[in-house]
C-alpha cells in the first residue's frame, strides 16, 4: 500500500468522512487570486503532485467524500483543473464550493474561515447520500493558518499545508482536533 492509500486509511480509521481541501496554495502551489486569466491547462502544471496522488486515493475510497472549498469565484476553472489533473478519477464526485453565489449561507454557522463552504457541502451530502456528517467527521486541508484554526475551534480536524511534504502529517495523525 502506498503512502497516500495509508493516509486515506488513517483518515477513515479516525472517523473522517469528508476531506475539504482549499484550492489556491494548497492543491495548487500558487495563488490565482480568484482571477486566473490563462487556460486551465496552464494551471494544471501548478497542481502539487502530492495532491494528485492523495486526491486520487481519496476518490477511490467508498468511505470518504471529497470537497474543494475555495474563496475563488472561478468554480468552473477549478472543476476543469481537477478533471485534467485527475484524468483517471471520477471528479464529478468532488463537491466544489467557491464564492460564485451558487449556494446559500447558513445562519447558525460562523462566517469566518471556510465554515460556510463546508456546511454547504455537508448539507448536500447528507441530503443526497443519507449519511450523517458531524464536524468531528471533517478534515480541512488549507494553507491559511486562520482557516485551520477556525476549523479546529469548530471541532473539525485540520492540517495547514505549507509545502509539498505537509500531507505526510496524515501518516501519523498529528492533524486531529484532540491533538491541538
Amino acid at each position: 500500500m502506498d503512502k497516500y492509500a495509508r493516509m486515506v486509511e488513517n483518515l477513515i480509521s479516525a472517523g473522517i468522512k469528508l476531506v475539504a481541501v482549499d484550492f489556491d496554495l494548497t492543491i495548487l502551489n500558487i495563488h490565482t487570486r480568484g482571477f486566473w486569466q490563462f487556460t486551465s491547462k496552464a494551471l494544471v502544471q501548478r497542481v502539487r503532485p502530492c495532491f494528485q496522488e492523495f486526491l486520487s486515493s481519496a476518490l477511490s475510497s467508498e468511505k470518504l467524500f471529497v470537497a474543494v472549498v475555495t474563496q475563488s469565484p472561478q468554480v468552473s476553472l477549478v472543476r476543469e483543473v481537477l478533471e485534467k489533473a485527475l484524468p483517471d478519477c471520477d471528479t464529478t464526485k468532488i463537491e466544489i464550493r467557491g464564492n460564485d453565489g451558487s449556494w446559500k449561507e447558513f445562519k447558525a454557522v460562523p462566517k469566518e474561515g471556510k465554515q460556510q463552504h463546508i456546511e454547504s457541502v455537508i448539507h448536500h451530502i447528507q441530503k443526497k447520500f443519507k449519511v450523517k456528517i458531524s464536524p468531528i467527521n471533517v478534515i480541512l486541508l488549507d494553507d491559511d493558518k486562520n482557516n485551520v484554526e477556525v476549523a479546529r475551534r469548530c471541532k473539525m480536524s485540520a492540517l495547514q499545508i505549507r509545502d509539498d511534504d505537509s500531507l505526510d502529517e496524515l501518516l501519523d495523525r498529528r492533524y486531529r482536533t484532540s491533538d491541538v
